[in-house]
């Protein structure tokens, strides 16, 4: 039998703003240039290249479409620091289109971290379990101080990576794990989260759950046993039907309001 004839199909034609922007992509995701790193200006870049400066411009634009520079009027052209935001958004916008509930987002975090706790108990050295420890033990100072001055507000205030307190702890045990993929998809789920509302709960309750639930989820990447650890998250993360229910109602990207009385 002879070899099947593939029906032809055009290829595509390369053009020098095409093959310029791979050239400087290459050149970015190989980290040759640095996120925050200007590019040279056009002029120079012409001149390195051996091409136009309407070829450099349409490089430019096309990096900057796929989120790799910005285009800074008046300054330059930088290399972008993080698609984090940007894909955030549009994930945010996506699932809202989709008719998409805290719970969902919630559901597959339940899902997920089991396996991400397994795979930080094999893989997080000493020096990093105790970082996580460290950072438990700075989230709760905070929790205590807002407890003190009677603030039931928990979650509002977040750190310079958009993330809420708790969620940056999440965000470490992501880190230990070693598995970028993993870090990267799990920290754009993080930054959907949002705090929770639970109404009926004072501040120094909602303290001492925080403390009980830490102390046992460092317990147990504490353990080193990938299995173990497993289980005991899956439970750890189990909520009461009140919450489920609340959130079930919660489009997501707003905060759930858990009536627990």
């Amino acid at each position: 039998m002879g070899n099947k004839a593939l029906p032809a199909r055009p290829l595509r034609r390369q053009t020098l703003a095409d093959r310029l922007a791979e050239d400087i992509a290459d050149r970015i995701l190989s980290g040759d240039l640095t996120p925050g790193e200007s590019l040279p200006a056009g002029p120079e870049l012409a001149e390195q290249y051996g091409v136009s400066r309407a070829v450099v411009r349409d490089a430019t634009n096309l990096l900057a479409a796929r989120g790799l520079v910005d285009v800074r009027h008046g300054s330059g052209v930088y290399v972008t620091s993080s698609q984090h935001a940007a894909f955030g958004d549009a994930l945010l916008l996506t699932l809202r289109r989709a008719g998409a509930t805290a719970w969902d987002l919630e559901q597959f975090e339940q899902l997920l971290f089991p396996a991400v706790a397994a795979l930080a108990c094999a893989s997080a050295s000493e020096e990093e379990i105790a970082g996580l420890r460290d950072l438990a033990h700075r989230h709760l100072a905070e929790l205590e101080a807002r407890a003190t001055a009677s603030e039931t507000d928990e979650g509002v205030a977040t750190g310079d990576d958009g993330l809420l307190p708790f969620a940056r702890i999440l965000k470490g045990v992501l880190e230990v794990t070693h598995n970028e993929v993993l870090r990267q998809i799990g920290e754009q789920l993080l930054a959907l989260r949002r705090p929770r509302e639970w109404i009926g709960v004072s501040a120094r309750s909602g303290l001492e759950m925080d403390r009980e639930f830490l102390h046992e989820f460092l317990a147990i990447l504490e353990s080193r046993d990938p299995e173990t650890a497993r289980q005991r998250v899956a439970k750890l993360m189990e909520l009461p039907p009140e919450a489920v229910d609340a959130m079930k109602r919660t489009p997501i990207g707003d905060v759930p309001r858990i009536d627990i009385g």
